[in-house]
């Protein structure tokens, strides 16, 4: 039926993302990602109560009976008080700014590899 083709097809070789990932590692990953959060998710609520006795002890949140200002979830009522809520919210600006710094360079990044190449769009 199929006699007319004179070669036959070769498979076309996976090619890789900036990553070095082929498109069957992705495609792996994307299957896998379901069962990893399942397990992650499950446990958590095991994992919950000596992460918050290791914060505990090393002061890095209140306990429940020192009234946080900011009571975290699953830590049974304790948390944060003033003074290291700012720290929380100082590391999560420094972490903010760093993204949006490494996005914007990446993006500055393409668009000079673009404008060398030719494409002014």
């Amino acid at each position: 039926m199929f006699e007319s083709q004179s070669e036959p097809q070769r498979p076309t070789p996976g090619t890789a993302n900036a990553a070095g990932l082929s498109d069957a590692d992705q495609m792996s990953l994307l299957m896998a990602a379901p069962l990893i959060f399942g397990i992650v998710v499950g446990a958590i609520p095991a994992m919950s109560a000596r992460v918050t006795a290791w914060l505990l002890e090393h002061n890095m949140i209140i306990a429940a009976t020192e009234s946080p200002l900011l009571a975290l979830p699953g830590a049974e009522g304790a948390g944060l008080d003033l003074r290291r809520l700012i720290v929380v919210a100082a590391v999560l600006a420094v972490a903010v700014a760093l993204a949006v710094s490494g996005l914007r360079q990446a993006v500055d990044r393409r668009r000079q590899q673009r404008l060398r190449v030719g494409d002014q769009g």
